[in-house]
C-alpha cells in the first residue's frame, strides 16, 4: 500500500535568501522536486524576472503544471545537463543557481517507485522512469562480482558478497522483481544487525545510486 505525505521543503527561506534575488534576474532551480524553492523564488522575482527549473523525475515535471506563471520554464533534464538546458532556453548567463541535491522524499513515500523497502512494489528505483535500467533489470543480468562491487562501493556493506551470492542464487529460480523480495534476501544474507537500521538499508541505497548514476 502506498501513500503520499505533504512535501515540506527543508531550509526553504534560508536557501532562497542566500540567492539574494534581483527582481529582474534570471535564476535556476536545478532540482524542482515539488516546487517549494521555485515558488519562493517566483514570489521574490519582479514581472521581468525569469526562472528555469529542471528535474529528471516526470512526476516533478507534471507537478510544475500547477504553477501558472509565465516567468517559469520547466524542463525535463537532470542538473548535470544544466548547460544543455540553458542553451535550449536561450539563456547565456544567470544570476543564481539553487541545487537541493539528493533523493526526494516524495520518491521515497510513493511505494510504487520502488525506492523503499517499507512497501512491497516493483523494484524500479529510477528517478527518471522514462529511461534507463531498473534495479530489477540490473540484478537480473549482472554477475556476482558486479553486484558485489555496487553494494560494497555505494552502500559500504560488509556483507556485499553474501548478498550478491544470495541474489544470484534466488534469480536462478525466479527473477528478483520486487522490493519485498530483495529486502528479504538481504536480511537472510546479513549476519549482524545494527540497532535501529534495517539490514536492507545499505543495499537499497547502493542500488539507487547505481541505477541513477548519482555520483
Amino acid at each position: 500500500m502506498s501513500f503520499s505525505l505533504p512535501h515540506q521543503t527543508v531550509l526553504l527561506q534560508e536557501a532562497v535568501a542566500a540567492l539574494e534575488i534581483k527582481p529582474s534576474g534570471i535564476y535556476v532551480d536545478g532540482t524542482f522536486g515539488r516546487g517549494g524553492h521555485s515558488r519562493a523564488i517566483l514570489e521574490r522575482l519582479g514581472p521581468n524576472g525569469r526562472l528555469l527549473a529542471l528535474d529528471r523525475d516526470p512526476q516533478a515535471v507534471e507537478a510544475a503544471r500547477a504553477i501558472n506563471d509565465s516567468r517559469l520554464t520547466m524542463v525535463h533534464h537532470t542538473f548535470g545537463e544544466l548547460s544543455l538546458a540553458l542553451r535550449e532556453a536561450g539563456v547565456d548567463a544567470v544570476d543564481g543557481v539553487l541545487l537541493d541535491i539528493g533523493v526526494s522524499s516524495p520518491q521515497l513515500d510513493e511505494g510504487g517507485r520502488g525506492f523503499s523497502f517499507r512497501f512491497d512494489a516493483p523494484l524500479d528505483m529510477r528517478m527518471d522512469t522514462t529511461q534507463g535500467e531498473t534495479a530489477a533489470s540490473f540484478l537480473a543480468r549482472a554477475e556476482i562480482k558486479e553486484i558485489t562491487e555496487v553494494i560494497r562501493n555505494y552502500g559500504e556493506e560488509r556483507f556485499a558478497f553474501q548478498i550478491a551470492k544470495k541474489i544470484v542464487a534466488a534469480r536462478s529460480e525466479r527473477p528478483v522483481a520486487t522490493t519485498g523480495e530483495l529486502a528479504a534476501l538481504v536480511r537472510e544474507a546479513v549476519r549482524t544487525r545494527e540497532p535501529g537500521q534495517d539490514p536492507a538499508t545499505r543495499t537499497f541505497q547502493a542500488l539507487r545510486i547505481h541505477v541513477n548514476q548519482e555520483l
